[in-house]
């Protein structure tokens, strides 16, 4: 199936007479004007230069930067696997143990990755060395941070200087009644599908009256959470001071950013040299004209 973002793309240059080829299905896009031409990578635009890609690319960079700029960000360490041929004499285990004894509990993640895939909370010993053998399968390299108890994740889409979109990522969530089984209050919220790892909680399990049950720990859209718009102007103004002065400090042209609000303040937590609205786009006919008119935008701005 055509994706939406592809849908988009496509009536964006039909409509403003672009010239479009698509390659690799629809994973490359080829765009002419005038005689001139601009291409489109996945959700990677002919904006940011290479090395603005490659930091935003790699959690443990972009932390160091932005670190570097006294951003509030949440900070990865980086850790090569053990197969690449970099690892130091000291290897990984030790300072890994180390910074679990500090923190008592780490996230683990491929340092490159993508959608929540392959990230795990780690509690001890042995979940910390199962994450690794995990990600290190399939990475190079893994990214570990405190772990945060995130209250709330936003995430902010910055065009030329400009907050151009900001949405939270909302976990879907049902609240006991006291009588309703998780499948029942599943069902009555219109949760289909179930989270890929259901912790110690099972689909029988009666929740007590306003229990709260979350569909997965993760933000990501892409594992079950909900985009909402964000429409406080106050929240907007403190959360776009933030996303902004990290473009500037990057050089960010086109990017999404992802703050988190823990512990009553906020903390980038990555930023997306692709710009993906797949998910957000596809929930509404609003949210669908929105995400049209900013990637609009950005075709126009690879021309100028």
């Amino acid at each position: 199936m055509e994706s939406t973002y592809a849908k988009i793309i496509k009536e964006i240059c039909l409509e403003e007479g672009f010239e479009l080829s698509c390659f690799s299905a629809d994973w490359i896009f080829v765009i002419k004007k005038e005689g001139k031409s601009r291409n489109i990578l996945a959700f990677q635009f002919d904006l940011n230069t290479a090395a603005v890609q490659a930091i935003c690319k790699d959690k443990c960079a972009a932390s160091d930067v932005l670190s570097h700029y006294g951003i509030p960000c949440v900070e990865h360490l980086f850790f090569t696997n053990p197969l690449s041929g970099y690892l130091p004499k000291s290897g990984n285990y030790k300072y890994l143990h180390e910074l679990l004894a500090k923190h008592q509990k780490l996230v683990c993640k491929p340092n490159a990755g993508a959608s929540g895939t392959n990230v795990f909370p780690v509690a001890d010993s042995g979940e910390l060395e199962r994450a690794m053998a995990k990600i290190f399968k399939s990475a190079d390299s893994m990214a570990v941070s405190p772990y945060h108890e995130i209250e709330k994740e936003f995430r902010l889409i910055v065009l030329d200087g400009k907050v151009k979109l900001a949405f939270s990522k909302e976990i879907p969530f049902v609240k006991g009644d006291g009588r309703s089984t998780l499948a029942e209050l599943m069902s009555k919220s219109g949760i289909a599908a179930l989270p890929a790892d259901m912790g110690d909680i099972s689909l029988s399990t009666v929740l007590e009256v306003d229990e709260i049950w979350k569909y997965g720990w993760k933000h990501n859209l892409a594992h079950g959470a909900v985009p909402q718009v964000v429409n406080d102007e106050a929240l907007i103004s403190e959360l776009s001071k933030l996303a902004l002065r990290a473009s500037e400090a990057l050089n960010i042209k086109f990017a999404s950013i992802d703050i988190i609000r823990s512990a009553d303040s906020y903390k980038i937590l990555e930023i997306n040299g692709g710009v993906m609205m797949e998910h957000f786009a596809s929930a509404s006919p609003e949210n669908y004209t929105k995400a049209k008119a900013i990637y609009k935008e950005a075709i126009y701005l690879m021309f100028a």
